[in-house]
């Protein structure tokens, strides 16, 4: 069983609890903050090793325990920040769990046996698209594997209350609707004190992967004005929407805190930018798969998840150009190949 390190960090009367994850961001952040007399948390943390260890050792360490907590938002589906939110509300019954619409219904989806074939489905109608893209069939079917198995990690916990773009509770704190990460992803604004709780919309080093959604049918149609192929574009408008709000603090889901917003903001959509014509500039006259582009930008020695993962970051970029017109996509020996 993997062991974690936490570490407690207090930024304006905001306590940062820092707990090790073995993922490549190294650590999660959940934050537990007083607002109108209510202790308010930021997300659950992972359901893994003595993850839930570490966190209730931080409540304590904070003279604080999961019974005086009165709310718990989730800012997205992922495990690392959505893992304990079941162990959490059995722990103290009163407290009150709030998420996205989006994100409360994936959940359900996901974690519900009844839907398991159907999530096979989507799964494999997404690897057998990716076979167009550039990966093998053995790589397609480790595909459907991987989306059939994070759910696993996940436990239902139906929320108290359901937010929605631009909602406001607790009086103070806005509610950001922000897809690009995750399809329900949301930030969460403090008008007061310009403070912006981020998830992974917002890094302080990187830039969160944008990339492919395993969908339900019901879903889809109830958010069919929602383009699912363009992700990045939907990023690109998220981080637009944070910048107008000209925060002063961003408090990241990982990483450190960002004291200088627009400039990271700026700095993420530049990267975006650079991207878009590296990849313009390599598929010039010469059209290749997506899979081959990615393996010329991240390296061809990467391990199954993270060369999934350059796919599918490189194709929300061609999915981007290719809806301006930019870039041309033929098939050739059943593979999709783009070239401008």
């Amino acid at each position: 069983m993997p062991t974690y390190k936490s570490e407690i960090n207090e930024i304006e009367g905001i306590y940062q609890i820092k707990i090790d994850v073995p993922f490549a961001v190294k650590f999660v952040c959940l934050y537990l903050f007083k607002l109108n007399g209510k202790n308010i948390l930021i997300d659950s943390g992972l359901n893994m090793g003595n993850w839930k260890k570490k966190l209730f050792s931080a409540f304590e360490e904070l003279n604080t325990s999961i019974q005086d907590i009165d709310y718990c938002i989730i800012t997205h589906l992922h495990t690392d920040h959505i893992g304990l939110v079941r162990l959490l509300k059995q722990k103290n019954p009163n407290l009150q769990i709030l998420m996205h619409d989006i994100t409360h219904e994936l959940l359900k989806w996901e974690t519900s046996d009844d839907n398991l074939k159907e999530l096979e489905q989507e799964a494999r109608g997404i690897a057998d698209q990716l076979i167009k893209y550039g990966i093998s069939e053995e790589q397609g079917e480790r595909i459907v594997k991987f989306f059939t198995y994070w759910p696993k990690f996940l436990q239902y916990q139906k929320p108290d209350i359901i937010v929605h773009d631009r909602d406001i509770v607790f009086e103070d704190l806005e509610i950001i609707w922000t897809p690009g990460h995750s399809f329900g992803h949301i930030c969460i604004f403090d008008k007061n004190k310009k403070y912006l709780f981020s998830g992974d919309h917002i890094l302080s080093r990187i830039t969160p992967h944008i990339g492919n959604f395993v969908v339900p049918s019901h879903l889809a149609e109830q958010y069919k004005d929602y383009d699912f192929n363009n992700i990045l574009k939907h990023y690109l408008a998220s981080l637009d929407k944070i910048d107008n709000l000209s925060p002063k603090i961003i408090f990241p889901g990982h990483q450190e805190i960002i004291y200088n917003p627009h400039e990271r903001i700026l700095q993420i959509k530049e990267h975006h930018k650079n991207r878009l014509a590296e990849i313009s500039s390599v598929i010039k006259d010469n059209p290749i798969t997506a899979y081959k582009l990615s393996q010329i930008h991240f390296g061809e020695d990467l391990d199954e998840i993270n060369s999934y993962m350059a796919l599918s970051e490189v194709l929300g970029h061609l999915l981007y150009l290719q809806a301006q017109d930019k870039v041309k996509k033929i098939e050739k020996n059943g593979k999709f190949l783009y070239y401008c």
